[in-house]
């Protein structure tokens, strides 16, 4: 199967970053402030919502990732940073603001990549109802604030990592869902 234009590619963008959208509404995203909180009182919202936008969006990259073809994915996501990209160009941030917000993309990208892959192949051998994406939600909280010795957030048995852990794993299965049907409509039959 050949590529799409980058006009393609972008469209698709649009597509998937309503899936942002709606994930940064749902309660994975609630649930994960609320943990913020929890962990750290004294966070501001900016900076909880801020590392909550950033989670997600690595979220909905892995999701990409694994439903899209290997041929497709660079380009899809390229396409969804795009899209995103147009969307901050409405808001008129300054160029050194802009760039600063690429650097922490890639900060983040970078300490969430290997606890999501522990937390993946976690998350393919347990049980159903076992709680997941435990190292990437820890990650989370301490990108909300850095503690050299944080607390354990999964004592307890129904705290708000535990709820995290649920809303996380069902946002995910939203995104995989919506994304293979997005694939099964531009890709269906390619290798």
């Amino acid at each position: 199967m050949s590529l799409l234009s980058n006009a393609d590619y972008l469209n698709l963008g649009r597509q998937i970053a309503r899936l942002l959208g709606s994930a940064l509404e749902g309660a994975s995203a609630e649930s994960l402030r609320e943990l913020a909180r929890a962990y750290d009182p004294s966070a501001n919202d900016a900076r909880i919502s801020a590392e909550v936008f950033l989670f997600h969006k690595f979220l909905l990259m892995q999701a990409c990732a694994g439903v899209f073809p290997e041929l497709h994915v660079d380009h899809v996501v390229g396409g969804l940073f795009a899209a995103l990209n147009e969307q901050a160009k409405g808001l008129e941030l300054p160029p050194d603001r802009q760039q600063a917000l690429e650097q922490m993309w890639q900060l983040r990208a970078g300490q969430f990549e290997e606890p999501f892959s522990n937390d993946r192949g976690c998350f393919l051998e347990e049980a159903p109802g076992s709680y997941h994406w435990k190292q990437t939600i820890s990650r989370f909280c301490q990108n909300v604030r850095e503690i050299a010795n944080p607390p354990d957030i999964w004592l307890g048995q129904n705290g708000p990592s535990q709820t995290a852990s649920r809303s996380v794993t069902a946002a995910l299965d939203q995104m995989v869902s919506a994304l293979g049907e997005i694939n099964r409509l531009h890709f269906s039959g390619a290798a």
